[in-house]
């Protein structure tokens, strides 16, 4: 029995705009994002998708944010999910990657060149979220299996699902795009096989609402 997973990333935060690493930290979505937001609400509810069964969402304000106009229009709780946070980056949180370039060099450099093997800000590392956000997923896929489920999450997570899905391992992490604000990856599992459907579309995006971080 297939399930589907609908993964997307939040909608412009103040992290976003301000090139700030957030990590667990909590800012909000800016104007831009709120309106991201409402028209990927607008798209999920017109049936471009498969229509969610139910919503599950990182805890962080920018994901519930993100996840409010969706689960409004649907008729929807959103069922807050710790396990969906980004990756928690230490002392690297709140800095800006200007600054952490300067101040942590190497630690950057691995993180831009070989993030598979990075501990950004000396907390959690990639494969520590890799674990944990492939555990989540397997729970959510066995919980509600032949359903479709949005998960409402961050780059990093969806970066690692990306990795697993289409190349069963994080040591291609470098090789993986950082997908749009308020963009769509839409997985599917059947049978034990996950297979990617579609990565990081944002084609709901237009004009000034398409923000590439």
């Amino acid at each position: 029995m297939k399930t589907t997973v609908l993964l997307l990333r939040h909608a412009q935060s103040e992290g976003n705009l301000r090139r700030i690493y957030v990590g667990h930290s909590e800012l909000p979505l800016t104007p831009l994002g709120l309106e991201q937001a409402k028209i990927t609400a607008d798209f999920v509810a017109k049936g471009n998708l498969p229509r969610p069964d139910v919503i599950l969402s990182s805890d962080l304000v920018r994901a519930i944010q993100t996840a409010l106009p969706t689960a409004l229009a649907l008729g929807l709780p959103i069922l807050p999910d710790p396990a969906l946070r980004e990756i928690y980056s230490g002392c690297w949180e709140g800095k800006s990657l200007d600054d952490l370039a300067a101040l942590t060099p190497e630690c950057f450099r691995l993180w831009r060149e070989d993030p598979a093997n990075s501990r950004p800000g000396e907390g959690e590392s990639m494969r520590e979220l890799y674990r944990r956000i492939g555990d989540e997923f397997d729970r959510v896929v066995k919980t509600y299996r032949g359903k479709t489920v949005l998960l409402v999450t961050h780059a990093t997570p969806i970066r690692c699902l990306h990795c697993r899905a289409v190349y069963g391992t994080v040591e291609r992490m470098a090789e993986t795009d950082w997908f749009p604000n308020a963009s769509f990856t839409v997985l599917t599992e059947e049978d034990g096989v996950i297979r990617e459907e579609r990565g990081g579309f944002a084609g709901h995006l237009t004009g000034d609402y398409l923000f590439r971080e």
